[in-house]
């Protein structure tokens, strides 16, 4: 019963944290998606698109600069533009190579490019060769025409790259979108799970704690009410003390706190035993006997009485425990009711014992044999009723001799 119980408190925290393990990991495998979609925007169509934009910046430059070798008017000036004209080429062309590593679509698009880039090279070779030839008009018309027709090619090549690369960006950005809405409802719903599991955690412990302490005040005011009980601090006060108790004594709780309990010996009986008592109870040990009780309407009753050490954590003694338990009953089968002396079977349960007793205590035991003289006459004259009233009295005249309950 006990390990079920454990199971069934333990079950919904293992399954919180088990929740709470698959949030996390599903929080990270979101953010790493989001972190990946995010390098495959930069990687592909961010950076594909800015490097076909720059090559159509340098086309035109290109093609620009093809211009100032046309209308160039001395060999220097010619000589500058062509060189302007191949570092354009060669920007050109790095950005060429920078598609081709990240380009997602059809790579062989890539290769017509280069070999159109390839070809407008022999048209601008051409056109340089004739201006140095003298032969002006022509390369002013090779430049005009096949050369622009070609460049306007080539840009054009380039814009479809570029259209590929914004197309790939609104795919990733669609997919993205997906994916962090799926995250959303998916988190949402593990949340919402965790927090209702939590709050039904929360509400059983709640409920759990509430009926431990209902049965809880049940078993104690149970105890309170019939078991004759106190708490006593280490100098014998009473702490506390039940009500069941308090009743028997014939006293008021709150008279009997902070008041030394004499462990509610009888008078007669504090000088003989408390010593004895707390010579036990302070080594550790506890005491345990019996004790006559005299109650206020001159009621004989029989107690048994127990001492409890209790310890603190570190083994010291920090309180006593005190419980009576009421005997009389008990006691009534093994007494007479007119003398209220001990019967014979009490006599025969208690006298092996006290043998033993007194021979471990290596002490005296006394046994007196009393004959009542004359009593046949004294009840056949007075008759049954005086001699009954006889045997009383004579009986409560050797009970006023006995100082101790094991006399």
């Amino acid at each position: 019963m006990r390990r079920i119980a454990y199971i069934k408190i333990s079950l919904p925290f293992v399954l919180i944290v088990f929740l709470t393990g698959i949030i996390g990991v599903f929080a990270i495998q979101t953010v790493r998606e989001i972190s990946f979609n995010t390098e495959r925007l930069y990687q592909h169509p961010y950076t594909v698109s800015n490097a076909a934009q720059s090559i159509n910046t340098h086309l035109i430059a290109m093609h620009r600069y093809m211009k100032d070798v046309v209308l160039a008017k001395n060999t220097e000036d010619m000589v500058l533009a062509s060189n302007m004209v191949n570092e354009h080429e060669a920007e050109a062309l790095k950005r060429l190579r920078i598609i081709q590593e990240k380009f997602l679509g059809d790579k062989n698009k890539i290769h017509v490019l280069y070999e159109n880039f390839m070809a407008w090279r022999e048209i601008r070779n051409e056109v340089i060769s004739l201006k140095k030839n003298g032969r002006h008009d022509e390369a002013a018309d090779i430049t005009k025409g096949t050369g622009a027709t070609h460049v306007a090619m080539l840009s054009q090549s380039v814009e479809e790259f570029v259209e590929f690369a914004r197309n790939k960006a609104i795919e990733f950005d669609e997919n993205a979108r997906k994916e962090s809405y799926r995250s959303i409802v998916i988190l949402v719903i593990l949340v919402t799970l965790a927090i209702g599991i939590s709050l039904s955690i929360s509400i059983y412990t709640v409920f759990s704690h509430v009926r431990s302490d209902n049965e809880i005040s049940k078993r104690t005011h149970l105890i309170d009410q019939h078991i004759m009980m106190a708490q006593l601090n280490l100098d014998g006060e009473i702490v506390d003390i039940s009500n069941a108790l308090c009743r028997f004594l014939e006293v008021f709780r709150s008279d009997m706190l902070n008041k030394p309990s004499n462990f509610f010996l009888p008078k007669e009986e504090i000088d003989d035993l408390a010593p004895a008592i707390w010579h036990q109870i302070r080594s550790g040990a506890q005491w345990t006997g019996e004790v006559k009780w005299i109650t206020k309407e001159k009621i004989v009753k029989w107690l048994s009485l127990t001492i409890l050490p209790e310890f603190n954590s570190k083994y010291n003694i920090e309180q006593y425990t005190c419980i009576l338990q009421d005997l009389t009953s008990k006691k009534a089968s093994l007494t007479d009711n007119l003398t209220t002396l001990g019967n014979r079977r009490q006599f025969n349960e208690i006298f092996n014992y006290q043998i033993k007793l007194a021979k471990r205590n290596n002490d005296y035991l006394t046994l007196a044999i009393i004959d009542i003289d004359f009593f046949k006459r004294y009840n056949d004259h007075y008759g049954h009723p005086a001699g009954d009233d006889a045997l009383a009295k004579i009986g409560h005249a050797i009970l006023a001799c006995m100082s101790t309950a094991n006399d």
